[in-house]
């Protein structure tokens, strides 16, 4: 008995010395999470699982709505982020301390906050996280928008004989929220909700790897023409993406383009000299040559001007095809065909490639999501290559790093 006490002291005491900084790459991190995912399931009994999914976590982020909902993480941190009692607590946000405890005990369960002693706590690393922007307002979305549509999904399917939605103007969103059109003119139709998405995505972007160590950008950088455009940022929002490659490359920015929809340009963060188009991806792509003997093309950019347009050497497009089902990304794929010079230019998709074994809960919570919201999807390898070849290229290589993290999918023209 007294051997089987230590050996389990010290295991707990070997998973309680590790943390997210105990790693010295982010791959080895995440197999280390999946690991501990999968321990969690061993240890866990079938009831413990049910009670997780079912009650646990839809009332831990029921907690963390009501709790951004009363500012609380607001009020506190004006306070110093000290350890602070429940009535103290409770007094910031003018609500009922016996009620505050209820909630404040559920969250400390979760480790989400830090129960220091009886009805004392201590706000962690993640309720600070939330105070951003990128972060927080992923609980407004879920709420607002995400879980209306999630608790429709299995009538909206048993209702259509559970097969994939593929119209994205009347799915299941459509159908929770009795909506026509689809999500991005729903963002119109209510900006505060397309607001909240924005910063969503914002967060969404900077916790992904950065798409510049995913490729050996100097091999791409090599051959290329300097009198021509070298990046073409298709659907790119507000330039996330593009201003990483331009503060990598700073004598470069003249010859990027960010392209997207008129409203979003205009909240473009790229400086200049980078090329802000307005451009919608269902329309042909107007980076290109369409004239022999190498004429000059000109395009009226978003301020005026007159910019010069050529073949560029990289079309990048990120988190786009996901969005759509795949009559609509062959689309968006076609509309860039004639762009591409043979043996020249290079289309780079930047997305999840979900395995075809063992894929992450990330890659499936994001495909089942976008499956509810825009009836798109995350694709596989071999359903990115029918796609594109579909659409006139075939796919070269695809380039990723840890296995929770997006790819970069490498085409050319077929």
């Amino acid at each position: 008995m007294g051997e089987t006490s230590t050996s389990v002291e010290i295991i707990l005491k070997s998973i309680n010395d590790i943390n997210s900084d105990s790693f010295e790459t982010d791959g080895d991190r995440v197999n280390a999470l999946l690991a501990a995912y999968a321990l969690v399931s061993r240890l866990e009994t079938p009831w413990e699982t049910v009670a997780r999914i079912v009650l646990n976590e839809p009332l831990l982020a029921a907690s963390l709505k009501i709790l951004v909902d009363l500012q609380l993480f607001e009020r506190w941190q004006e306070k110093g982020d000290m350890v602070e009692s429940c009535d103290n607590l409770a007094g910031m946000v003018n609500c009922d301390p016996s009620f505050l405890g209820r909630i404040l005990r559920h969250l400390a369960a979760n480790n989400l906050l830090k129960e220091i002693s009886t009805n004392l706590y201590k706000p962690t690393k993640l309720t600070n996280t939330l105070l951003l922007s990128k972060h927080g307002e992923w609980i407004n979305w879920m709420f607002d928008n995400g879980l209306p549509a999630v608790a429709k999904m299995p009538e909206f399917l048993q209702k259509t004989d559970y097969k994939s939605p593929t119209d994205p103007e009347d799915g299941i969103f459509q159908y929770a929220k009795e909506y026509k059109g689809d999500l991005f003119k729903y963002f119109a139709d209510n900006p505060r909700d397309g607001e909240c998405f924005n910063h969503c995505m914002g967060g969404v972007m900077a916790q992904q790897v950065n798409w510049l160590k995913l490729i050996p950008v100097e091999e791409f950088l090599s051959g290329a023409d300097p009198e021509l455009p070298l990046v073409v940022d298709i659907g790119g929002s507000l330039g996330h993406d593009l201003d990483k490659f331009r503060l990598a490359y700073p004598d470069t920015a003249s010859k990027l383009y960010l392209q997207d929809l008129p409203e979003v340009i205009e909240r473009s963060t790229c400086p200049n000299p980078v090329n802000k188009m307005a451009h919608d991806f269902f329309q042909p792509q107007p980076v290109k040559s369409t004239y022999p003997f190498n004429l000059k093309i000109l395009f009226l950019s978003i301020d005026g001007s007159l910019i010069q347009l050529r073949d560029a050497r990289i079309y990048y497009i990120h988190a786009v095809l996901h969005d759509w089902p795949n009559e609509h990304a062959r689309k968006i794929l076609e509309m860039l065909h004639d762009a591409l010079k043979p043996g020249y230019s290079h289309l780079l998709i930047h997305d999840y490639v979900v395995p075809d074994q063992g894929a992450h809960r990330k890659m499936t919570s994001y495909d089942l999501s976008l499956m509810a919201a825009v009836a798109g999807k995350e694709r596989t390898k071999s359903e990115f290559c029918d796609l594109l070849y579909s659409a006139g290229y075939r796919l070269v290589r695809v380039w990723r790093s840890s296995p929770a993290s997006q790819a970069i999918i490498q085409a050319e023209l077929a």
